[in-house]
């Protein structure tokens, strides 16, 4: 009897673009973790030049991403009309903030600071609808009136106890303020660090329960019930790869930085 053929149709190669594309979800990423590695505490400040620098910007990666996966997204009228505005939603944000973030980081780099002891107004954890604690606001008196910086999580720990800081502080080229530095000893920064995880592990230590749970689910699935088809057609979606690989290169940048984060401490000395 002879065997059936499994016909795999493949999709056309990504090329320089789509790794094009893949380096600006990189870069992004770089941008975003480093900025609490050389940044203790920045104002977050809102202009709608940079946004429609921004928009322009968005324009043709969020069209080309939707050209790359066109097969796989338009399945059928009302993902025409859904992943357009997801995409270029996902590149507004990510050109914004990357813009506003690359500000700052450039700004450390060259610009110069001034050491000062600021007074502490106020020390307050910010929530976000089932994001959770998603960063700390330091609100510092600053030539004589009251500026709110953003901070890390770790910042709250780190910070509540002082009603001062000696800081080195600047401002950005598009007008932003920041702290690069703040006098507290190492000790210190490792003790905050610590409270923040024993914090974070109080409110997700489900998490270590049911991931090991989901993966023994999958691994038992595929060992004592593995699906059988015949004759199945193995079709590969176009650019599946490289959305994939996309996935894991971020996923384990992600990983490097919490990596950072834990051998140096949240925020730097």
């Amino acid at each position: 009897m002879a065997k059936s053929k499994q016909q795999v149709i493949s999709g056309p190669s990504v090329g320089f673009a789509g790794y094009f594309l893949l380096g600006y979800w990189i870069f992004f990423a770089l941008v975003h973790f480093t900025i609490d590695i050389f940044i203790d505490l920045y104002t977050d400040e809102d202009y709608l030049n940079v946004f429609w620098y921004a928009a322009a910007i968005a324009l043709p990666f969020a069209a080309y991403t939707l050209y790359l996966g066109r097969q796989s997204l338009f399945t059928s009228w009302y993902m025409r009309i859904i992943f357009p505005l997801i995409m270029y939603g996902l590149y507004l944000g990510s050109a914004y903030f990357t813009i506003l973030k690359l500000d700052l980081l450039m700004s450390t780099a060259i610009k110069p600071v001034t050491e000062q002891v600021l007074p502490v107004k106020n020390i307050q954890q910010v929530y976000a609808r089932k994001a959770g604690f998603i960063h700390t606001n330091v609100t510092l008196v600053y030539q004589q009136r009251l500026v709110t910086f953003e901070g890390t999580r770790t910042s709250y720990f780190l910070l509540k106890p002082y009603k001062a800081l000696q800081v080195k502080i600047g401002r950005s080229y598009l007008g932003s303020y920041y702290i690069n530095h703040i006098n507290i000893a190492a000790h210190e920064r490792w003790a905050a660090r610590k409270a923040y995880f024993k914090n974070w592990f109080d409110r997700y230590y489900w998490l270590l329960i049911a991931f090991p749970l989901l993966f023994a689910f999958g691994w038992l699935k595929d060992k004592y019930f593995p699906a059988y088809a015949a004759n199945l057609k193995v079709v590969e979606k176009p650019y599946y790869k490289f959305f994939k690989r996309l996935f894991v290169i971020l996923v384990t940048l992600f990983g490097l930085f919490i990596l950072v984060l834990l051998l140096v401490g949240l925020p730097p000395g």
